[in-house]
């Protein structure tokens, strides 16, 4: 009788073990879904506040800016259509942090953003209310960073 009742005990062990992983795969799914939903949210906040000016709220080179620019902004909905239907994620990152240079952004030391995506942004920002490490800083920027080439990549024409 013993030995019976182990193995049922063993069995409902065994399936509360299969329903809390299960549970644990479904908690970890929507908090993956909610994660990218907030990530693309501040790509979008990011884009508004450091794009939008140039390429337009829709991203196709129509902002308010763009008449007075000698170079016409790029539609930034065409990148992957670009590069043969894939988001090139590494070029847009060295755009936006400056390693190549596009014309109408300035040299790399200064694009139009400024120095949002430099530690000297962080260290200004007087919203940020205690010191940072440097790991923090960098943490910092490069979220600011992967948000904004998130919402690119989320506005690619089909």
């Amino acid at each position: 009788m013993r030995n019976s009742q182990a193995i049922h005990k063993s069995k409902i062990n065994f399936s509360a073990a299969i329903i809390a992983g299960c549970a644990i795969l479904l908690s970890v799914a929507s908090v993956n879904a909610l994660d990218k939903k907030a990530q693309l949210k501040l790509g979008e906040m990011e884009y508004l506040n450091n794009c939008a000016a140039c390429h337009g709220r829709d991203g196709k080179g129509s902002g308010p800016v763009a008449e007075a620019l000698t170079n016409k902004p790029y539609d930034l909905t065409m990148i992957s259509k670009k590069y043969s239907g894939k988001f090139p994620e590494d070029f847009v990152y060295k755009v936006i942090v400056g390693h190549d240079i596009i014309n109408s952004h300035g040299e790399t030391d200064m694009a139009v953003w400024g120095d949002r995506y430099t530690s000297k942004a962080i260290e200004t920002d007087e919203s940020i209310a205690f010191p940072l490490h440097e790991q923090d800083t960098q943490a910092m920027i490069l979220g600011r960073i992967t948000s904004l080439i998130g919402y690119l990549e989320s506005i690619q024409a089909k």
